[in-house]
């Protein structure tokens, strides 16, 4: 059925068949998305036919350029083209992970916590007791 009208589209109405299990979840997505069965359904065939369209193009261009090869300096010039803007590379020493460490922030020191001197108790973070003792 195909309905029209003043400021309507035309649309046809349509009866599909899929697995209960697709069905269901296509459900659970739309109802989670606050959108029609029938939007869900236009939007994947919409979805096909562009993926068509595009495989479709796809291969008229790569019969095109069987028929048509690129000469090799072809390719060279537009590579060339194409990057031209570039600045010059040149490999540099591997960085260590701690290197590339923001600037002023510091890693966690490895090893054993360092004690106190007359206690041989390990020395807490500054603060950090006076933190535990005001959440108690």
């Amino acid at each position: 059925m195909t309905r029209t009208g003043p400021g309507i589209s035309p649309f046809t109405k349509i009866a599909v068949t899929v697995p209960t299990e697709v069905y269901e979840v296509v459900e659970r997505l739309r109802l989670r998305q606050g959108r029609s069965r029938s939007s869900v359904v236009a939007s994947a065939l919409e979805d096909w036919i562009r993926s068509a369209d595009r495989a479709e193009a796809d291969r008229r261009y790569a019969e095109g350029y069987l028929r048509t090869p690129e000469a090799v300096d072809e390719i060279a010039a537009v590579a060339a083209q194409a990057t031209s803007h570039w600045t010059a590379w040149a490999p540099a020493a591997p960085m260590r992970f701690l290197d590339s460490q923001a600037p002023g922030s510091r890693p966690a020191p490895r090893g054993p916590r360092p004690t106190e001197p007359r206690t041989g108790r390990t020395r807490r973070a500054a603060g950090s007791s006076a933190r535990k003792r005001s959440r108690r």
